[in-house]
């Protein structure tokens, strides 16, 4: 009976979430699948105010240029061709400071978490070329385009504790 009960909570809890909301704070639990919903369909998201932790992310395409991003990683099938597990999250937009990112590549909580409340203005989405990765390494043979909307902060605050914060989000 608890676990009808929770399920039934998630459920009404997401399409509260998803269903006309002005107002978007992800948590722990519905970090990936708002997330996800937003790749897929970012013009219901256009102008709402969102709400979420995640850590910074620096990425560099093929050219060069380089990106900060707010991401958390994520299982391998959105965002990524290379059979690896990929990240999710917004290019960041902001006049101010973002914290540069610390260890972003490794596999363990040890990041640089920020809380970060904004809007995404337009539903057009960049399109990054990256190497793709082979069994750990960059395969400078293989490139591979992850799509990005761009977050506008409003406010960011550095996380000083990130105990109950996970990288890797899941469904």
């Amino acid at each position: 009976m608890k676990r009808i009960i929770t399920f039934i909570l998630a459920v009404c809890t997401f399409t509260l979430v998803a269903c006309g909301s002005n107002r978007y704070v992800l948590t722990e639990k519905t970090f990936f699948l708002v997330m996800t919903n937003v790749q897929y369909y970012p013009e219901q998201y256009v102008g709402k105010d969102f709400e979420y932790d995640c850590f910074t992310y620096s990425l560099k395409d093929i050219g060069g240029r380089e990106y900060t991003c707010g991401v958390r990683k994520c299982s391998a099938g959105y965002g990524c061709t290379c059979g690896q597990d990929t990240i999710i999250g917004f290019i960041l937009d902001y006049d101010g400071y973002i914290p540069e990112p610390v260890n972003q590549s490794g596999e363990d909580n040890f990041k640089t978490w920020v809380h970060l409340k904004g809007k995404i203005s337009s539903a057009n989405k960049t399109d990054i070329k990256i190497y793709a990765y082979k069994d750990g390494n960059v395969d400078y043979n293989t490139v591979e385009t992850i799509s990005f909307l761009t977050f506008d902060i409003e406010t960011i605050e550095k996380i000083n504790d990130y105990s109950q914060l996970s990288f890797y989000v899941t469904k």
